[in-house]
């Protein structure tokens, strides 16, 4: 019971965190040089790449702070496994982006979400 509590707690504030960098970072880059995101309406290359690693760190840090939750004492690395299921699930859920970046730099994405939280734990739990 308190195992399952602290996993969703670290889970939820894992996501959070995630997503919250990564929506922090988006505005900043989007404020700092509209042109590096989009010409003539269409998001450019350069920017998706650029995205591809905002994702991955990210994902270290919300792991991280999802690793610093659960400890070693409350199943850090099914924690890992969860996180990782709920950023791809959330990638691919959502239709609009995923052909506003395609399918290679979905797939890089995902990768990028399943190394970095991968990371984020091995950082912290060793």
């Amino acid at each position: 019971m308190i195992t399952g509590s602290f996993l969703l707690l670290a889970l939820t504030l894992g996501y959070l965190v995630t997503v919250g960098l990564s929506m922090a970072a988006t505005f900043g880059i989007t404020a700092a040089s509209p042109d590096l995101v989009a010409q003539d309406h269409r998001i450019t290359q350069r920017y998706k790449f650029l995205q591809d690693g905002v994702w991955l760190v990210c994902t270290m840090v919300g792991a991280y702070v999802m690793a610093l939750i659960l400890g070693r004492e409350h199943s850090p690395w099914l924690g890992a496994a969860a996180l990782v299921t709920v950023l791809v699930g959330v990638l691919w859920r959502n239709a609009w982006e995923r052909r506003q970046r395609g399918i290679g730099h979905q797939i890089l994405i995902s990768l990028a979400t399943l190394v970095g939280v991968g990371a984020g734990f091995f950082f912290r739990l060793h």
